[in-house]
């Protein structure tokens, strides 16, 4: 069984104030676009900026990284280096697998018998229609198991209770 790990949500807080400066620049320019904003952003800086949640960098450390792979949505090439980069400097070594935007997580992956850990509704009911197993990083919602931090599906002992959720 492999876990996938998404990024924005659940290892870094990089929405937090992302859409900020957009709605500044839009007061200006009526006709600007997210989807633009967001190929335009400095991602570099953006990622780097953002903050680490629950400490996920380190936990993600002290795990194989064989089964563990970072899934991750972007807007655009510099988006995905920006992460890639991002993730190296830190001395991950997990796979990492970009996902187009408009292009469902399970189109990419195999969700099948799979675990995704995600804080985006739409991508874990896609993911539970394709037979994986979804769980949502943040409060309890919906029909979803949920967690506050990786350890809860990285560690063997915590994870038998994730997977008990859903049998």
């Amino acid at each position: 069984m492999k876990k996938y790990i998404d990024c924005d949500g659940v290892i870094l807080d990089t929405e937090t104030g992302l859409f900020d400066q957009y709605y500044e620049q839009k007061k200006l320019n009526r006709n600007l676009k997210k989807v633009q904003y967001l190929q335009q952003l400095d991602w570099i800086w953006w990622i780097k900026q953002a903050k680490v949640l629950e400490n996920a960098i380190e936990i993600l450390k002290s795990y194989n990284p064989i089964d563990i792979i970072i899934l991750t949505k972007v807007y655009s090439l510099g988006e995905a280096l920006a992460k890639i980069n991002y993730f190296r400097e830190n001395k991950l070594k997990n796979d990492i697998v970009i996902v187009p935007n408009g292009i469902n997580k399970s189109s990419v992956v195999e969700a099948k018998g799979n675990i995704l850990v995600d804080d985006s509704l739409n991508n874990l009911e896609d993911w539970k229609i394709e037979g994986g197993i979804p769980v949502y990083y943040g409060s309890s919602i919906g029909d979803f198991q949920s967690i506050y931090n990786l350890e809860e599906v990285l560690n063997p002992a915590k994870l038998e209770k994730v997977l008990r959720y859903y049998i």
